[in-house]
């Protein structure tokens, strides 16, 4: 068997609507990927923290890529992050919160993620289910003692392709601006995204991306997905991402991934 890496994406994805997964099949998966030595990464836009807390007791054994590529651990053990400098967190906050974009907005560091105490509880409680260490901060004029890696914030679903490329032109070459899918948009550091994670993921395995099989459904996927030799749209996933993708997997619902997963392990 040629795949010798499995990486999701995990909302929209891996996880259900209903914010889980099926853990007992997944277990009885993840056992024979263990004994065939296939890497599992679980490879998100959200905080390490809380990408890892649907996977307790295998902690050790899962690679974890958080922030869109931006921070990775491997079994257990930090391998890197990519951090912006404070010029470009300033440049970014100025513009978003000139264009009344900080209200649902969150800046994720390395030991947490900041969110202002005057935005509307809802956004506290959506970004709450993605960011499980999530400080609130009187304001951003003065930085938490941290190391930034990304933004992320909510816009009107309709609105976000037309945000992005505003904001894709007023920053520059430092910070790229992508949507995640249902409105949310992510500011990264340019270069920085799922598909330059796992070329270094694989480049350390000794591997590429003809062993690799990725899921995934928003417009962050899409570098990773046009880096894997098997790659997998979701049902559920966007237009953009089913033209990329070399095949289209059962919805996120339907447990997809695992349904994939299962025919890749019998063949």
């Amino acid at each position: 068997m040629s795949v010798k890496v499995i990486a999701t994406d995990m909302d929209g994805t891996f996880l259900t609507n209903q914010n889980d997964y099926d853990r007992s099949r997944f277990l009885r998966l993840f056992e024979k990927m263990q004994q065939r030595g296939i890497r599992f990464v679980s490879i998100s836009g959200n905080q390490y923290y809380q990408i890892k807390s649907f996977f307790p007791g295998l902690e050790d054994k899962i690679t974890f890529v958080g922030e869109n590529g931006a921070y990775i651990v491997e079994n257990g053990q930090f391998l890197k992050s990519h951090r912006l400098s404070e010029e470009t967190v300033r440049i970014v906050l100025d513009y978003l919160t000139e264009n009344e974009l900080d209200d649902e907005l969150v800046l994720c560091g390395e030991a947490a993620a900041y969110i202002l105490q005057s935005s509307e509880q809802a956004a506290k409680d959506f970004f709450a289910v993605y960011y499980t260490e999530l400080e609130e901060v009187a304001s951003f004029e003065t930085l938490p003692d941290d190391h930034f890696m990304k933004f992320s914030f909510n816009t009107p679903e309709d609105q976000t392709y037309a945000i992005v490329d505003a904001l894709n032109q007023r920053l520059g070459n430092t910070v790229v601006a992508v949507t995640s899918g249902h409105g949310n948009i992510d500011v990264i550091a340019t270069g920085v995204n799922k598909g330059s994670a796992m070329t270094y993921l694989l480049n350390r395995w000794g591997l590429t991306g003809n062993h690799l099989a990725a899921f995934g459904d928003g417009g962050n996927d899409l570098e990773m997905l046009d880096l894997a030799n098997y790659s997998y749209a979701m049902a559920n996933g966007s237009e953009d991402v089913k033209e990329t993708a070399r095949f289209l997997a059962p919805s996120n619902d339907d447990n997809g991934v695992l349904q994939v997963i299962e025919t890749l392990l019998e063949n």
